[in-house]
């Protein structure tokens, strides 16, 4: 039963949050693939409907169903006070940042970047992007698909850890078929071997309480993970 709880609070998590519906499995690209491209454009994502405050030894994990609801629904308050608390300081967002911070390192590497917005779509809360509609000129598209944006605690005594998971998937010229689809994350790691980790942040919170005595400080340390993700982004797409 705890480990069905526990599957239903990760799900509970995510649902609250952009998303991307049936990503499929992992894709590396072949070699040279990339010598021909020129031109990227990096597609970014719409900010969450809510950041992320989940934390996977709450006390009512021990008392069944009951209180697996009872977890979900202070999840649910706690996830809308952190939301309201950060975007309320006018902070850049956090799909802003990813996105940028994918095109820089792009950038580095000898490739011509261009963020854009893409013709997403929001249905039940999740958004989705129909490949085939992005309208840009680029040689390649690299759409970001953040699963999970903001804080993981593992434990009732650990602390939250800024996090943020994605899907990143590249489109050539057809728009239709990848031809690279990573699984990244930075600070807390999905468990699976797809998924490509980053370095551990520096910045963690001891409890819900500190997450919201600084929203500022919150909010950095959400981009700090999201530089995270830029740099092994930026690494499986060298040439």
């Amino acid at each position: 039963m705890i480990q069905h709880l526990r599957f239903f609070l990760v799900i509970t998590a995510i649902a609250v949050i952009t998303g991307c519906a049936g990503p499929g499995p992992k894709i590396d690209i072949p070699p040279r693939t990339l010598a021909n491209v020129h031109t990227i454009a990096v597609i970014r994502s719409p900010e969450p409907k809510a950041y992320t405050a989940v934390n996977f030894g709450h006390p009512g994990m021990m008392f069944g169903l009951v209180g697996g609801l009872v977890v979900a629904a202070d999840q649910n308050h706690k996830q809308s006070l952190l939301t309201e608390a950060i975007k309320k300081i006018n902070t850049v967002p956090t799909s802003d940042v990813l996105a940028e911070g994918i095109a820089n390192q792009l950038t580095r590497r000898g490739f011509e970047v261009s963020v854009e917005d893409g013709p997403w779509e929001e249905s039940d809360g999740k958004f989705n992007l129909d490949f085939e509609k992005i309208t840009s000129s680029a040689d390649a598209v690299l759409v970001v698909a953040p699963t999970i944006v903001g804080f993981v605690a593992t434990g009732a005594t650990k602390d939250y850890v800024p996090t943020i998971t994605a899907v990143v998937t590249l489109l050539g010229k057809d728009r239709k078929n990848p031809i690279y689809r990573g699984f990244h994350a930075s600070g807390w790691h999905p468990r699976g071997d797809d998924w490509r980790c980053s370095s551990p942040v520096v910045t963690t919170f001891g409890n819900f309480d500190a997450l919201m005595s600084d929203p500022a400080k919150t909010a950095n340390a959400l981009s700090d993970a999201a530089t995270g993700i830029a740099v092994t982004v930026a690494e499986d797409l060298k040439r």
